[in-house]
């Protein structure tokens, strides 16, 4: 949970907000990117007034403690979301992952691999669309259906060590939007697999503005 708090007219924030597999931000990783009386203009204020700034800082508080809250009581889909976007680009570009030491289980990899990736890929192509298509634009407040991402990763890669690279997500930034929240992560095995990656979580968890590296 975070504490917003306004001193003389500026944020200031403190605590912690959970965002599962894309890590867990901290005190100055956390940030508005608009000033007090901008934010104050917001849709997610509509027409409320507030008599001091103690008051308005309370009610953001509150307003993004429920947005982390709500993200938790999510959390399968947020995080088969984000491993989605990941297992989508390797997909998409023929990524070697299992050239990166830390993240491979060695004896998993067929022998093939080494004269042709698509050993690696081809088998899997279509499912791996079908799963973006299904992620795309869509809301992860349970409100859909959705496949599990992580076990299809699981047993369709076994050669990926997919905790080893849950466990290497550094988190960096986290904003404070009107109605959405950000994030930007990247890993700490060389910044191989996630480099600035960032997103944007509207109210119904939908992610909106994917980018990497």
């Amino acid at each position: 949970m975070i504490d917003v708090k306004i001193n003389d007219g500026k944020f200031e924030i403190s605590g912690t907000f959970d965002f599962g597999y894309m890590g867990t931000y901290k005190d100055e990783q956390i940030s508005f990117h608009s000033e007090v009386e901008e934010v104050k203009e917001w849709d997610i204020v509509g027409e409320m007034e507030f008599e001091c700034d103690e008051e308005f800082a309370k009610f953001l508080t509150e307003y993004y403690n429920n947005f982390e809250k709500k993200i938790q009581e999510n959390i399968k889909q947020v995080n088969d979301n984000f491993l989605q976007k990941i297992i989508s680009g390797f997909n998409d570009v023929g990524a070697f992952f299992w050239e990166i030491d830390e993240i491979t289980i060695k004896e998993n990899i067929p022998e093939e691999a080494e004269e042709d990736y698509g050993v690696i890929y081809d088998p899997y192509d279509d499912k791996i669309t079908e799963i973006e298509d299904e992620f795309y634009e869509t809301p992860n407040d349970g409100s859909i259906e959705k496949t599990d991402v992580e076990a299809f990763i699981r047993k369709s890669f076994p050669m990926l060590n997919l905790d080893r690279l849950i466990q290497g997500v550094v988190p960096e930034y986290l904003g404070l939007h009107d109605g959405s929240v950000s994030f930007q992560c990247s890993d700490d095995f060389g910044e191989e697999v996630l480099c600035g990656a960032y997103d944007e979580l509207d109210e119904e968890l939908t992610f909106t503005d994917w980018h990497n590296f």
